[in-house]
């Protein structure tokens, strides 16, 4: 299968988050369901809409793309990057921020996103590099090579200015990016029990690339 990118307009985003509901509600995980336990507002879809397009405008890291078949035309899978060129981007980003909508437990999206927060300081500081921040594919076009075209657009890029991919990992997406040559470098692990959740760990394997050295 033919598959190109593109980068996404605001009128992608409707698609963007249509897809996001698909991929996370097939692979919803017990953890998700205590940090998003509803109910839902009315107006949830385009809340979150918005939210991905205000992403872009207030940091000018941000690379919204898509990946489409060539054939159809139609969009397979979505990625966020944020390209940290210098020292100074990476300070000033205003990174990931914690979900507060109706619906989520913010208690337990605290612990969690903002562990994730706490954890790439830790690791990768003002270090310039590479931050695939989001990725999905779309349940029927899964195991198509779209998701690995995002990984690659970006991996490409990173090498070509000799940076690092950093990427936050669910424990099903782990193997995939070890295959593209990402090594662990720490877990954030999350006891989901003050949240609801007695037994259950949420956990989340964090991983880095380095540049591989482009050659003549």
């Amino acid at each position: 299968m033919a598959i190109h990118i593109e980068e996404c307009t605001d009128a992608d985003i409707p698609q963007w988050v249509e897809g996001e509901a698909l991929a996370y509600g097939a692979n919803k995980s017990p953890a998700t369901s205590l940090l998003f336990p509803g109910p839902f507002g009315s107006d949830r879809s385009k809340e979150r809409i918005q939210n991905i397009i205000d992403l872009r405008k207030k940091d000018p890291t941000t690379t919204l793309l898509k990946a489409v078949d060539d054939v159809t035309g139609d969009s397979m899978a979505f990625a966020k990057w944020n390209i940290y060129l210098t020292e100074e981007m990476a300070r000033n980003s205003p990174g990931r921020p914690i979900p507060n909508e109706p619906g989520c437990n913010f208690e337990a999206c605290k612990a969690f996103f903002g562990g994730l927060v706490e954890k790439k300081a830790e690791l990768m500081g003002n270090r310039p590099h590479f931050y695939l921040h989001m990725l999905h594919t779309v349940p029927k076009y899964q195991k198509r090579g779209a998701a690995s075209t995002l990984i690659k657009w970006g991996m490409q890029k990173a090498d070509e200015l000799g940076l690092p991919v950093y990427v936050e990992s669910s424990l099903p997406a782990h193997t995939f990016y070890q295959y593209h040559g990402f090594k662990d470098i720490d877990e954030l692990r999350i006891d989901m029990g003050p949240f609801g959740g007695e037994g259950i760990i949420h956990s989340a394997p964090l991983l880095v690339r380095e540049p591989v050295k482009v050659t003549e």
